[in-house]
């Protein structure tokens, strides 16, 4: 292959023109190649995988609220499915619905709102588990006190 000025380059090389070449800090990595070693993802590139993210608020490591283990937050699915019939059909849906927000948020990789899902999960559920545990020994002594004076004339 020749070039316009007659040189012979070898298959696949381009001339070289002056000024141009590789920058001075050396080449970053392409996208979704991981950064070298030590050294952080070059700006707009995603981590490595397995690897957190590096900086920013909640990042973890940097003992900021809500930095941790993002496979810790419990999403309370059981909970949340049990309160539908302990405690009322609306809070229950709703528990669900926060549940399933909870997923959403850690497959995400958003920490502080699969933390504060995870939260108000665990607030809907114990509010319906309360009221249905009330609403249960209510109805039995509705029940029950009835049956008694009835039986005792």
């Amino acid at each position: 292959m020749t070039n316009p000025y007659g040189q012979q380059q070898p298959y696949g090389q381009q001339p070289q023109q002056p000024g141009y070449g590789p920058p001075s800090g050396g080449m970053p990595a392409p996208y979704g190649q991981p950064a070298p070693y030590g050294q952080p993802a070059p700006y707009g590139q995603p981590a490595p995988y397995g690897q957190p993210p590096t900086g920013g608020f909640g990042a973890p490591g940097y003992g900021m609220p809500g930095s941790g283990d993002i496979h810790q937050i419990k999403d309370y699915k059981g909970w949340a499915i049990a309160s539908l019939f302990l405690g009322g059909l609306i809070l229950g849906i709703f528990a669900i619905m926060k549940s399933n927000e909870v997923g959403t948020y850690k497959m995400q990789g958003n920490y502080m709102m699969a933390e504060q899902a995870s939260r108000t999960t665990k607030t809907l559920c114990l509010v319906s588990t309360i009221l249905g545990g009330f609403f249960c020994v209510l109805s039995l002594f509705l029940f029950i006190v009835p049956l008694l004076v009835y039986s005792a004339s």
